[in-house]
């Protein structure tokens, strides 16, 4: 299921933002760190985030401050994950985030 999902992804990463609804907590970060592996196992992670671009930046510095370990471990490679089970601040960091 998720290269089938990382297919998906991929015909819009790069031109749009991508929201992904799971049906628990764990198979959100689990789902997440998937795609990430798929996209840096296959070379196309550049279509997710650009090293080097303020947007990197600010993705690395946001995840030192993340308190969920799987938020900290995506966020820099332009992944996140928001679900009830994370604190507010991790929540509104991502809602924030996706916004901008």
């Amino acid at each position: 299921m998720n290269e089938i999902c990382y297919e998906k992804v991929m015909t819009q990463a790069g031109k749009n933002q991508i929201l992904i609804f799971c049906h628990s907590r764990a198979e959100c970060a689990k789902t997440a760190a998937a795609l990430r592996d798929m996209a840096v196992d296959k070379d196309t992670i550049n279509h997710f985030i650009s090293e080097g671009t303020a947007t990197s930046e600010i993705l690395r510095e946001e995840s030192e401050r993340a308190s969920n370990a799987d938020l900290k471990d995506l966020l820099a490679y332009g992944f996140a994950i928001h679900h009830a089970g994370m604190t507010r601040d991790d929540r509104n960091m991502v809602e924030d985030l996706y916004s901008e």
